[in-house]
């Protein structure tokens, strides 16, 4: 298969690939949200793994402000304080944009670590949050309950999930194409 081949096209078609990439999103996280909630463990975060896919594929303008979308809709649709994933999705995306910016291409290596450092992001900036509005949102039991099994499951659900996303948005760009 041609690399170009996975690139939507313009006009139409590829706004019905975003489209059904949103319906997909939503759907796919609802049913591992209630997979894990009956396991008792956290679902993977396919909303902020859309973000850091944003940051591999636009330039860094756009693909914060998408991710900053993406989180904002999660917020709207999960009913939890409002702009809260929205700052996670996009502190996420800020740091996997460094990772496009300064690793070179380097396979195997790269993805898991963009997963890595856009969890670490998102919490960073939900523990930021938390100071910030002297809440009790994020504390140190639920960080050692949540974040492991958490990264464990994004880290398994990404090369799936990847997939889809290189069928709504195309592939990923080189390390430094679009940044500037």
């Amino acid at each position: 298969m041609r690399y170009d081949a996975l690139r939507p096209a313009r006009g139409p078609a590829r706004w019905v690939r975003v489209l059904g990439y949103a319906a997909l999103l939503l759907l796919v996280q609802s049913a591992l949200s209630r997979l894990a909630d009956a396991a008792g463990v956290p679902a993977p975060d396919l909303f902020l793994l859309t973000g850091a896919a944003l940051a591999w594929r636009l330039p860094p303008v756009w693909a914060l402000t998408g991710a900053y979308a993406v989180g904002l809709g999660q917020d709207v649709l999960g009913g939890g304080v409002l702009g809260l994933h929205a700052a996670g999705v996009m502190g996420g995306a800020l740091l996997a944009l460094g990772v496009r910016r300064y690793v070179v291409d380097s396979g195997p290596f790269q993805a898991p670590l963009t997963v890595l450092l856009a969890l670490a992001g998102q919490w960073l900036v939900f523990l930021l949050l938390t100071y910030w509005l002297r809440t009790d949102l994020v504390t140190a039991d639920l960080l050692r309950a949540t974040l492991p099994p958490l990264l464990l499951g994004t880290l398994l659900v990404f090369p799936l999930w990847e997939r889809a996303v290189v069928w709504a948005f195309g592939p990923r760009s080189g390390p430094e194409e679009g940044l500037a």
